[in-house]
């Protein structure tokens, strides 16, 4: 296996082979080359020292020196925690039947403020979806957002504190990540400025920043736009300026992401905001319109929504921060085909954490994948062809891509966004027993909260729960309907999309009855919180298509007899 040598500067080394032909003898081979990287720790730590005696001169700084300085104390315990680690990633290794996933990581300095250099590996099959970050920790310290610039967007449990590593990988926007032990909670952040600055005493955090410029592959960059309008739904700044001859106003928004938590005690407002499309129902090809948009996907850190618009063989992106905005398509507008750039009548549609974009084409039975930053000069490439590929819901820790076939009543994980795929749901011919579906349409793989599979069973009018790792073998739960078809409470009719919130309550668009219904968990029936009757009214639905929220928790509709994207804005959390 080659490798880059390790030279003057603190780095790690790659393989360039593909990670799924490696044998044991090779790996075992590359955790030798750690070796190599000791002497130059002890030379970069000596570097660090230097730096922090400069330092001094400036009282400013001082906070820094300190920190530097502690690390540069502890320079003996490298090579024997280092020794450790390796030992145990070589442990594992020979208990693995296969190589999915290596952790390599080496551990240096205090447990009060230290150096963690990390060397993350995470491979599905292919050899594309490497990964790797270096992150300094802090433990027994937490990071005090409200003073800085930091953006908690995401709040997730996971078992340890390396898999809060691993979220935080796996988010492209990921800038830092705060593990506590007690709770299990790992937050994640799209920014952490002056971080020693601003740390806090708690034993109980473990607080983890990403490096700058050590993320493979790069991450985007998060920019703040600054319009000349503003929105009811976004917080603004607006100044002005007047002179005797003129007066000028502009508005500055800034990209704010929180976490949205909503309660079964939470409202939204009746009447909602078409934030895209035609507010009268109309259909239509400009960039303005849509005819009949079906799947939704959001991105929450630029507060951005992708749409299937199904019938004009495109998927459109556009912002929210200024509602309503020109969509830009990302993929397809060539007219109606199943050739890599055209649609048939597209449904389903994802990004995974990479920014890569599935489409799953109901017509053509298919799922193509395009690259980031596609347009529609861009033709996508086969992920899989799957007999009436509908909804597409992804786990962004580890990429897996779940679509539903319809007609094949089964849900399919492609593993790691691989072509290679396993039943993670259904597979037993059309039924309603619990290991069975019929006609499904839409799945949510919840790997914020409960990590599960939910699957919208459209014609046994019902919502099934798997749990993590499902295969065809596996017996569901009934969590919503399942009491025949219907518009009463504890009723479905064609149920098409479902988004799970903190707490493992249900949102469900329940389609055949021009509503959307929230489940509690448990619960023997579930409440309309928004639409029920169907029509072009503000407070109408026809046919609703998927559900999801904003990160202002506002619900967001894909009214597709309506040919419009309706905002009902949440008036009570």
């Amino acid at each position: 296996m080659s490798a880059t040598t390790v030279k003057n500067s603190l780095s790690f080394v790659m393989p360039t082979t593909d990670i799924s032909l490696l044998d044991y003898t090779e790996i075992d081979q590359s955790l030798n080359l750690w070796s190599d990287i000791f002497p130059i720790i002890e030379k970069q730590i000596v570097t660090l020292t230097t730096v922090a005696q400069e330092m001094q001169e400036c009282p400013e700084r001082q906070k820094y020196v300190d920190a530097l300085m502690k690390i540069a104390m502890r320079v003996n315990d490298v090579e024997d925690k280092a020794t450790t680690c390796i030992k145990e990633a070589r442990t594992q290794l020979k208990k693995l039947n296969s190589l999915h996933q290596l952790t390599v990581y080496l551990v240096m300095a205090s447990t009060r403020i230290c150096l963690w250099l990390i060397y993350m590996i995470i491979t599905h099959s292919v050899g594309e979806n490497t990964h790797s970050i270096l992150m300094s920790l802090i433990t027994g310290s937490k990071f005090e957002s409200a003073n800085t610039t930091s953006l908690l967007f995401a709040k997730i449990t996971t078992s340890t504190i390396m898999k809060c590593q691993m979220a935080c990988l796996a988010q492209v926007y990921c800038r830092a990540a705060s593990f506590h032990q007690s709770t299990s909670n790992c937050e994640l952040f799209t920014d952490m400025s002056n971080e020693i600055a601003n740390m806090q005493p708690d034993t109980d955090i473990t607080t983890m920043i990403v490096i700058a410029g050590t993320r493979s592959p790069p991450g985007p960059t998060i920019t703040t736009a600054t319009t000349t309008s503003s929105s009811s739904s976004l917080s603004s700044t607006t100044t002005s300026t007047t002179t005797s001859t003129t007066t000028t106003s502009t508005t500055t928004k800034t990209s704010t992401t929180t976490v949205c938590t909503v309660s079964s005690q939470s409202t939204w407002s009746q009447t909602a905001t078409t934030i895209f499309g035609s507010q009268a129902g109309t259909s239509g090809s400009t960039l303005s319109l849509l005819n009949s948009p079906v799947g939704m996907y959001y991105d929450q850190p630029n507060n951005r929504l992708i749409v299937a618009d199904t019938g004009n063989y495109r998927i459109l992106q556009f912002s929210l921060n200024n509602p309503p905005a020109v969509a830009t398509v990302v993929a397809g507008s060539n007219g109606q085909g199943c050739n890599m750039n055209q649609f048939n009548n597209a449904g389903g549609v994802a990004r995974d954490s990479s920014g890569k974009l599935y489409v799953a084409d109901y017509a053509c039975n298919q799922v193509v994948r395009f690259p980031p930053n596609s347009n529609s000069t861009t033709s996508g490439t086969l992920l899989a062809s799957l007999t009436e590929a509908t909804i597409i819901s992804v786990n962004a820790l580890t990429n897996d891509i779940y679509v539903v076939s319809a007609s094949g009543s089964t849900v399919y994980n492609f593993v790691g966004g691989s072509g290679s795929s396993v039943i993670a749901a259904g597979g037993n011919s059309i039924g309603n027993a619990l290991n069975q579906l019929a006609g499904p349409n839409g799945v949510y793989y919840d790997y914020l909260y409960t990590n599960a599979l939910y699957v919208t069973d459209q014609n046994n009018y019902r919502i099934m729960k798997f749990p993590s790792g499902s295969t065809s073998a596996t017996y569901g739960t009934v969590v919503a309907g399942g009491n025949g078809v219907g518009s009463g409470a504890n009723q479905l009719h064609s149920p098409r999309s479902v988004v799970v919130d903190s707490s493992g309550t249900l949102y469900i668009a329940d389609a055949g009855n021009n509503r959307v219904q929230r489940w509690l968990t448990n619960a023997t029936s579930g409440t309309t919180i928004v639409g029920g009757v169907s029509g072009t009214a503000s407070n109408q639905l026809n046919w609703p298509e998927t559900v999801l929220f904003d990160r202002y928790c506002n619900l967001l509709v894909s009214d597709r007899g309506n040919n419009r994207i309706q905002l009902f804005n949440l008036t009570t959390s």
